[in-house]
């Protein structure tokens, strides 16, 4: 290369125009260029001007042969100033210049501070020319001795570039900046610019998605992670009055289950409504504000229920709703699992409102356990957040006794019930169910208002008791007339009287039931009169069930028998009455011989009206010879005194029945010699 330097020449705009393209500021300060141009006529070389920007100094310039398309501009201060740079071609002889290339300008980059701290670095520079447009790569180092990384940071369109500190730079440190601009042929490299700096920016908050309650009962938190690049960390934060505190610190994830019940801000979820936030955190303990969070903060669904208002067989479930799901929480479904059973969805609520109250319409059973539990939904189902499980047994206040302790024939007409219960307050309708068959088919039969007092007898008026033995079982029911309990079945004790002959009477009747061991031994009484005759009762063991009596010399229609049950601690359950049997009985023999072994002729009767007593004997001749009106008086073979001879003699006899009943009987008789 060789510098020739020329002045007042003429300018042939013949010679060819060159092109300036690139100029790029090296690291020593001075400026490398490159150009084009159209060949046409020759010329001899090209020759580069140069000045600072601004200056009204003539131009130096340095002079390439037309064989250079790329040189450099020897000046060493090129990173502090920037250059102004043009061109034309020339001849020596003769001496001629072409026309002026187009101007370019070294591109001179700024660093300054962009933010309130110190952690963001505000780049800023210049275009080489007007309009040329291209992709400007930005270089970050932070030690001077080195070249620039081979990859950059960042790329822009702009002419101005903000780089956010992040880590490494966690304390001030200067840091290095080089803008390469690239295009076509062009690369280009800015100044190099500087400045101390360090990371004290702010990361993003994350974005909760979700807050559910698993089914362990501890809650569990979803978000999405914050689009901070040097965030390694996040702090799950609750809500403790109007303010937020902070909970528990997590790694770099996107979900955490709150089971840190060991911390002094852990909140139960199934005992109050928890709501949650979460900040992030970066390398440098950067920590994001919790803007987004704290204005839309995600809370648990807190569930409660009882069973106790609607008189224990209905529950009615309470809870809150679920805030900033996004999409908006659309419904509410309501699960329940009966006795430990798969969960059944029984309501869908439409969302709206604070809080929600729900009766469940199905009639629970008492002492089974019920799992209910809530569910927010959003419109496309892709969020649901479940509230606590939570267990109900609609069981009121327990019986420490209900039973039906007896029941007793009374009077001979009715049956008496006699219930005992404890507490007794909480009965308020016995309902008495009977049967005449056995105890498996008890039906209603009446219903009765019980008077809160314990025990209590009931009567069965329409108890025929002088036909059947009955079953009876009694129910508790409470003020909205659910069951509480059923007593177990007893039956009462039916007797009945069989004539066995001979005089002697069989008294039979069903066990009493529901004692079981506690039945001790039944109790057999004889009554005449009303008064209870010598010798009764008569106790038979528990497993015995008739008892025979002769009953000779008694009197029908006077005499009646009843049978008591004894229990153990001496409670008694009485039969009916069974009345010895009243119908007229004769008997009369169709022969007798006199001074034999039945030496006088007479009937035998029983349940006859005293006084009515008639008997009257005809010889063939219709002759009366004999009549007494004495039952005890019998004809004894004579005739007017003298025997009568044998023969077959005629009998009347008449009387009234223990009824008014009059009775005429008629016969014959042999009287043997």
């Amino acid at each position: 290369m060789s510098l020739l330097f020329f002045a007042g020449k003429d300018v042939k705009a013949q010679l060819p125009v060159p092109v300036m393209n690139c100029v790029s500021v090296e690291d020593d300060g001075s400026l490398n260029i490159n150009w084009s141009y159209t060949p046409s006529i020759p010329f001899d070389g090209f020759r580069i001007f140069y000045k600072p920007v601004g200056s009204i100094l003539p131009a130096p310039s340095i002079e390439y042969l037309n064989t250079f398309t790329s040189g450099n501009i020897p000046v060493s201060d090129g990173q502090t100033v920037g250059y102004e740079i043009f061109m034309v071609t020339f001849t020596v002889s003769p001496a001629q210049i072409s026309l002026e290339s187009n101007h370019l300008r070294s591109m001179m980059l700024t660093v300054s501070n962009a933010g309130s701290g110190t952690g963001v670095a505000r780049l800023d520079w210049n275009r080489i020319q007007a309009g040329n447009n291209g992709v400007f790569n930005i270089y970050r180092k932070d030690n001077p001795l080195l070249p620039f990384p081979a990859i950059p940071i960042a790329q822009t369109n702009n002419l101005i570039f903000y780089d956010t500190i992040t880590s490494p730079y966690c304390t001030a440190t200067d840091l290095y900046y080089r803008v390469e601009f690239s295009s076509g042929g062009c690369v280009a490299n800015t100044s190099t610019g500087s400045g101390s700096f360090f990371d004290d920016n702010l990361p993003d908050d994350p974005v909760l998605s979700l807050v559910t309650i698993n089914s362990g009962g501890f809650a569990e938190i979803s978000w999405s992670h914050s689009p901070t690049v040097d965030v390694d960390g996040y702090i799950v934060g609750l809500k403790e009055g109007a303010s937020f505190t902070d909970h528990y610190s997590l790694g770099y994830v996107t979900s955490f289950i709150d089971d840190q019940t060991a911390l002094a801000t852990y909140q139960d979820p199934c005992s109050e409504v928890v709501t949650y936030v979460v900040r992030a955190e970066d390398l440098c303990d950067n920590q994001s504000s919790g803007a987004i969070n704290y204005q839309f903060p995600h809370n648990t669904i807190l569930l409660t229920g009882e069973t106790t208002t609607l008189c224990n067989r209905k529950a009615t479930l309470e809870w809150n709703s679920y805030n900033n799901m996004n999409p908006e929480a659309s419904s509410y479904k309501v699960y329940r699992s009966d006795g430990g059973g798969p969960d059944i969805e029984i309501a869908n609520i439409a969302a709206g409102g604070a809080n929600f109250t729900f009766v469940d319409p199905e009639l629970l059973t008492p002492g089974v356990q019920y799992i209910y539990h809530v569910a927010a939904i959003n419109g496309d189902v892709s969020k649901i957040s479940g509230s606590c499980r939570i267990p109900l047994v609609p069981d009121p206040e327990p019986f420490t006794l209900f039973e039906l302790d007896y029941v007793t024939v009374v009077d001979n007409d009715y049956i008496d019930l006699f219930i005992n219960s404890d507490p007794p307050e909480l009965i308020s309708t016995i309902e008495v169910k009977r049967s005449a068959v056995d105890g498996s088919s008890v039906e209603l039969l009446f219903s009765e208002p019980w008077d809160g007092f314990s025990p209590v007898s009931i009567s069965d008026a329409s108890a025929d008791v002088n036909e059947t033995s009955y079953y009876y079982s009694v129910t508790a029911l409470d003020a909205c007339g659910f069951e509480l309990e059923t007593s177990s079945v007893s039956r009462s004790i039916y007797l009945q009287i069989e004539d066995i002959g001979n005089d002697r009477y069989r008294l039979s009747w069903n066990a009493y039931e529901n004692w079981g061991s506690n039945l001790l031994e039944y109790n057999i009484y004889r009554v005449a009169d009303g008064v209870i005759e010598a010798g009764f009762p008569v106790s038979v063991p528990a497993g015995t069930l008739t008892f025979d009596d002769f009953a000779g010399n008694l009197v029908a229609n006077r005499t009646t028998y009843y049978v008591e049950a004894v229990r153990n601690d001496d409670v008694k359950s009485l039969s009916n009455e069974v009345l010895l049997p009243a119908d007229a009985e004769v008997v009369i023999p169709n022969a007798f011989r006199p001074n034999g072994i039945s030496p006088v002729f007479k009937p035998r009767v029983k349940n006859i009206e005293p006084g009515s007593y008639l008997f009257t004997i005809y010889n063939r001749w219709g002759q009366l010879i004999f009549d007494s009106s004495n039952p005890e008086t019998g004809w004894n073979g004579l005739d007017s005194g003298t025997e009568a001879s044998q023969d077959i003699y005629a009998w009347v006899l008449t009387f009234k029945d223990l009824t008014g009943k009059k009775v005429s009987k008629r016969g014959s008789v042999i009287v043997l010699r």
